[in-house]
């Protein structure tokens, strides 16, 4: 599902006239993965910016919680959308469009439902406010067999990408520290190269 590595950027973009240049950057720097959130007014005149670029990126479309901005990830041409709850309407939708939809899910009881409706990857959302690898670890261990694949997600930075990267359960983890609101905000293409081109490294 992932381009080239395990990392994602999460971007929360607050000002679409940015989304070019945040996205050159970016990918000059070697992330190849996107989560580009719903979260502002300008989400999605950036995301159809960004895709406008041709540059290669693996385009998720974050912060999915109704069925309009299911569809609207559909058809404006993203490969995958992620939600950070785990709702059943939107998981029973995303198979009759046959599109790539991940629930986010944060206790057993979650993961247990995303399995029953057949999903295959989830979402660790928010990861380290959870507990990090160890609550991980406690909440997943009766579902080993089931073989699912997750993203981390929510407080992931430098310090502790390391822990999920390697983790053989984790095709990905996703970290707005790569490129904060406000590095975006302050147009700080340098500190954001500089941090992708950390976590790429680790």
């Amino acid at each position: 599902m992932l381009k080239e590595n395990k990392i994602i950027s999460v971007l929360t973009i607050e000002n679409s006239s940015l989304a070019i240049d945040l996205a050159k950057c970016l990918s000059d720097s070697g992330i190849r993965n996107l989560e580009i959130t719903l979260r502002t007014k300008e989400a999605k005149k950036a995301i159809e910016l960004i895709l406008g670029t041709n540059l290669d990126f693996n385009i998720g479309i974050g912060t999915v919680l109704t069925l309009d901005d299911l569809k609207f990830a559909k058809d404006i041409g993203a490969d995958f959308a992620l939600s950070p709850c785990t709702d059943i309407e939107l998981i029973k939708e995303s198979f009759k469009i046959d599109f790539n939809f991940i629930p986010g899910v944060s206790t057993s009881s979650d993961i247990n439902t995303a399995i029953k409706l057949g999903c295959k990857v989830l979402k660790l959302f928010p990861t380290i406010q959870l507990g990090g690898l160890s609550y991980f670890k406690s909440i997943y261990s009766p579902y080993k067999s089931s073989e699912l694949n997750f993203i981390a997600l929510g407080g992931i930075n430098d310090k502790n990408a390391n822990d999920f990267i390697k983790n053989e359960h984790f095709i990905g983890v996703g970290a707005s520290w790569i490129a904060s609101k406000k590095l975006i905000k302050n147009k700080d293409w340098k500190e954001i190269s500089r941090r992708a081109k950390l976590i790429l490294e680790l």
